[in-house]
């Protein structure tokens, strides 16, 4: 196709079609349209086994797709609702990824997550802690890692060093952050969203 039939071909693209799709443009939109009905069945099923929907497990973070998903979520959670927490109470990040494959040890920082996209580890473990500086707590996550996916395994919430127990932690929390934040204060957010 030459650069005159391409250029063409976009600005028809951008406007009405004249011509019906060819066979070709058909086949290709078959595959997409099965793909995605299967992937749609599929869901069905899952979440009939699991009696809710797939998107809950994944809002409580009981899961994400891969360390990319769990990264992701952090940069965002760091430019919103981490920011405050940053400045008001010194909140720092850590994520660090075991590859059990490997033997290999990572860390990275809240300014290094992107740098732990390039890591594809099918086997291993994930561990995010948070730590709240000026309050002397810290929440750390786990997660065992299985075909690229990480499944949440436990959570663990520290004051002063000391382990305790992490629903009275939470509350903890929560009574801190309610005098620095009118938002959890007012219950536009809950403490789940500062963690």
């Amino acid at each position: 196709m030459t650069t005159d039939e391409q250029n063409s071909s976009r600005n028809l693209s951008r406007n009405e079609r004249v011509q019906p799709l060819n066979p070709q443009e058909r086949d290709i939109i078959d595959r997409f349209l099965a793909s995605r009905q299967a992937h749609r069945q599929l869901t069905i099923e899952v979440e009939q086994q699991l009696r809710e929907p797939l998107d809950n497990y994944h809002h409580q973070r009981l899961f994400y797709r891969d360390v990319s998903d769990l990264t992701h979520f952090r940069l965002n959670f760091f430019r919103h609702i981490g920011q405050f927490l940053q400045k008001s109470v010194a909140t720092t990040y850590q994520l660090e990824l075991w590859d059990r494959k490997s033997h290999h040890k990572y860390c990275f920082p809240v300014a290094d997550l992107l740098q732990a996209d390039r890591c594809a580890i099918e086997v291993g473990t994930a561990v995010e802690t948070i730590t709240y500086a000026h309050l002397g707590y810290k929440l750390r996550r786990t997660f065992d890692i299985q075909n690229q996916h990480l499944y949440w395994e436990k959570s663990q919430f520290y004051v002063d060093g000391q382990p305790f127990p992490l629903v009275d932690g939470l509350m903890l929390l929560q009574q801190r952050l309610e005098v620095r934040s009118l938002c959890l204060k007012d219950s536009f957010l809950h403490i789940k969203d500062f963690t």
